[in-house]
């Protein structure tokens, strides 16, 4: 399950998110449902015990251990919270096993730009899902924020989509959080400094580097549009990126027909 407000992994009996420190609102809900169900139990028990009054003595009493025994099982489940404890056993097994590998892997994969596979593998492996690679939460996120603005671009280029206005938006929406993350206007807390190290800055720096040059190429954008895109809103970002890919498209139609 997820946090409703950063995102990360969070434990059923998790009161608050360990990352941001907000509610578990799943956590606020495991409590009502065990104690409904607890009350359910209680409840059950006595109309079953009531009933079988009028019944003989072994009827009677299986009809209770039965009754009894659905109750427990219900509760076992809701308790054990069933496949997800199953999944959650397996990841932190894999992750204790294979933690300096993966390590080492992301690394790798930082030192040498691959952004795509270092986020595969950070999701691949559900790494958020303990506290192990917590100083690589933050970058995880910039790059899904990279790769997804990237990825609406190369649909707009390819022609899969030719909505300018659509594309546009996703774009400014995604650009507006990787500005946020990179300049620690999201994460203000002790608790992710760790995300901001020399090495992570340089990867920030990095993909502002080619996120910016890639805007400036397929939407069009001048150089001191480009500058002024992290000071921008949402919505001006959206229009500047539209009225960008607008212009690329008629300069490139002009071209054609030369």
């Amino acid at each position: 399950m997820k946090c409703p407000t950063c995102g990360a992994n969070l434990q059923i009996e998790d009161e608050k998110c360990p990352f941001c420190g907000n509610p578990n609102p799943f956590a606020v809900k495991h409590q009502q449902d065990m104690r409904h169900y607890q009350q359910e139990f209680q409840k059950t028990k006595q109309e079953v015990e009531k009933k079988t009054l009028h019944f003989n003595s072994f009827t009677a009493k299986i009809a209770v251990i039965a009754a009894l025994l659905v109750m427990v099982l219900l509760m076992a489940y809701v308790i054990n919270d069933g496949p997800y404890r199953l999944w959650s056993g397996r990841i932190k097994k894999d992750i204790a096993k294979n933690r300096e590998s993966y390590r080492a892997a992301l690394s790798a994969s930082e030192e040498a730009g691959e952004w795509r596979r270092m986020y595969a593998l950070y999701d691949g492996k559900s790494l958020s899902h303990t506290g192990d690679f917590q100083d690589y939460t933050v970058i995880s996120f910039v790059i899904f924020d990279y790769k997804s603005i990237l990825n609406q671009m190369t649909i707009y280029m390819e022609g899969t989509v030719d909505d300018a206005a659509t594309v546009s938006a996703r774009m400014a929406s995604h650009l507006d959080s990787f500005y946020k993350s990179t300049g620690r206007l999201t994460y203000e807390s002790a608790y992710y400094d760790d995300n901001f190290t020399p090495e992570h800055m340089e990867s920030y720096r990095r993909m502002q580097e080619d996120l910016e040059a890639a805007l400036s190429v397929y939407c069009n954008l001048t150089k001191e549009e480009v500058a002024a895109l992290a000071d921008y809103s949402v919505v001006k970002k959206a229009a500047l990126i539209e009225e960008g890919l607008h212009r690329e498209a008629e300069e490139t139609k002009e071209a054609a027909e030369e």
